[in-house]
């Protein structure tokens, strides 16, 4: 009498073919105000470098695209799709990633785009791209790369008046009284300074000149290990604080909603993309196999050391912490999410040392993140119920 009830419960027992839901609860506040709160810290740090300026744009991001949910709500019938806390947090999201020279009403029309995609694009989970990482992208695009950027001085922060800016002939934070008064000292662009120097020692990295090149670089163009790490640079507002971002990332994970093999694997596959990546476009183009590996040529203590820029000057630790955090971006499968991983951390090194004029990190993620159901499929997670045999089978 068991033995057809054992059957038919057996058969019950096959694995779908998808995943009958998401590992994150995407609609839930609590999940989004947390990622809110770790995105305080490095807003934070760009409001102290930046300013009033930095401040309005993100106060200007965040209140357009609330007011332009609520006016979708009360138009339309799809309100309940956008959860307040998804829209704010995206809005956040935007705003860190928005470069410190973007005027404040073209991060406003950012803020009224970001809304109108989150509308079109449907609920938090279902999205098959991050909206305000999208919009983003298209921000930096419009405002361009800029070669140098100010930053508030040590005992100006916060209050400081940007315009009032002296150039200095080589990198330093210094104080008021260093500067003749000013409020801000003119920087170079990390990532533009690096990707000039790397297109500078690319084809012969091993020469004499290539080493006077990164001693000149060292010296003057790049940050310093102390001002590096602190992130006491011009770039986007929310992106160079690398404190704020390493704590942020740890709270993440101490609240189990950033994976830290994730994190960490993905700075891994970064640095090994740097390792065997080309130095520059430049020699990709002219001697392709004689490129890569360039920074095999180097000292130790300077390739070191460029590893160490290239990690905290662009936004690989941002894009590591909070968009691998953000729901729908990794696969669902852990396997998949290795090969994921892999794909996007090799792509980010490579877009960085092309000097791609978008956040390379950021962009290689967001490039991938639609094809996390294929990831899925092609990557499948095995389990013992695979390799069940059913009766009569």
């Amino acid at each position: 009498m068991t033995a057809p009830a054992t059957a038919d419960s057996t058969t019950t027992l096959r694995v779908p073919p998808r995943a009958p839901f998401l590992n994150w609860p995407v609609a839930r506040r609590e999940f989004y105000q947390s990622i809110m709160i770790a995105l305080i810290l490095p807003l934070l740090w760009g409001i102290g470098l930046f300013g009033l300026h930095a401040l309005l744009i993100i106060v200007v991001t965040v209140l357009t695209a609330v007011a332009g949910r609520v006016a979708i709500a009360r138009l339309t019938s799809r309100g309940p799709w956008m959860p307040v806390n998804h829209t704010i947090a995206s809005a956040m999201l935007l705003a860190a990633l928005t470069p410190e020279s973007c005027p404040v009403w073209l991060s406003a029309v950012a803020g009224a785009v970001l809304t109108g995609l989150i509308c079109v694009a449907g609920p938090p989970g279902r999205q098959r791209l991050h909206t305000g990482l999208l919009v983003a992208l298209l921000l930096g695009l419009a405002v361009g790369q800029i070669p140098t950027g100010p930053v508030l001085v040590r005992d100006a922060m916060v209050v400081g008046n940007l315009n009032r800016s002296s150039p200095l002939g080589h990198y330093r934070w210094p104080r008021r009284s260093a500067i003749a008064g000013d409020d801000a000292v003119t920087l170079p662009m990390p990532d533009h300074a690096l990707a000039k120097t790397l297109r500078a020692i690319s084809d012969r990295p091993a020469g004499r000149e290539a080493r006077r090149t990164l001693d000149n670089a060292f010296g003057t163009l790049l940050p310093p290990p102390p001002e590096l790490f602190l992130g006491a640079m011009p770039g986007r507002i929310g992106v160079v604080g690398v404190l704020g971002i390493l704590i942020a990332g740890l709270m993440l994970a101490y609240r189990n909603i950033l994976n830290p093999a994730a994190w960490g694997m993905f700075i891994v596959f970064v640095l090994l993309g740097f390792l065997f990546g080309p130095l520059s476009a430049h020699s990709l183009h002219h001697e392709f196999w004689q490129s890569l590996g360039g920074l095999w040529y180097l000292p130790p203590e300077r390739a070191i050391y460029l590893l160490y820029v290239e990690i905290c000057t662009g936004d690989f630790l941002f894009a590591s912490v909070f968009l691998l955090a953000m729901p729908g971006t990794l696969p669902l499968n852990p396997r998949a999410r290795w090969v994921f991983l892999l794909f996007s951390g090799l792509l980010a090194a490579l877009f960085a040392r092309i000097a791609l004029p978008m956040p390379p990190a950021t962009t290689a993620i967001l490039m991938l993140q639609p094809l996390s159901p294929w990831f899925d499929t092609i990557f499948p997670r095995r389990s013992w119920l695979n390799h069940q045999r059913l009766p009569g089978g």
